[in-house]
């Protein structure tokens, strides 16, 4: 994603060590907290739950980065049998993507360019 310079295509086979799931989106209202933080979950748009402090960012092109969406810290992923083991998990059928850390993503809201994504972690 921050290093794409041209249209993506899927890969052709799937991921190897964890397994597919399907992703279903349902409409929710993320009302924000005393503080203003949302909702604390795995979501795509809403306000964002920061782990610390709010983070901001300029894109090259000048614009204001927006939130996209997070990853919580513990969210797990389930894996194929036979993988190998991983530190820190929760359970031996599951993988943490991100150790422990909170992943937010911003995008450039003016689609300078399809790479105008940053990542953010927080722990």
């Amino acid at each position: 994603m921050l290093l794409q310079r041209h249209a993506a295509l899927p890969m052709a086979e799937p991921e190897p060590s964890l397994c597919a799931l399907p992703l279903t989106l349902q409409p929710f209202t993320d009302t924000p907290d005393a503080r203003g933080r949302g909702a604390q979950m795995f979501k795509v748009g809403g306000t964002p739950s920061w782990a610390r402090d709010d983070e901001y960012y300029r894109c090259a092109c000048g614009a204001d980065l927006v939130y996209v969406c997070q990853v919580l810290e513990a969210m797990e992923f389930a894996i194929h049998p036979g993988q190998p083991e991983q530190p820190y998990r929760l359970r031996a059928e599951t993988y943490w993507l991100f150790l422990g850390n909170e992943v937010y993503l911003l995008a450039c809201p003016a689609h300078c360019d399809p790479a105008a994504v940053w990542s953010v972690n927080q722990n």
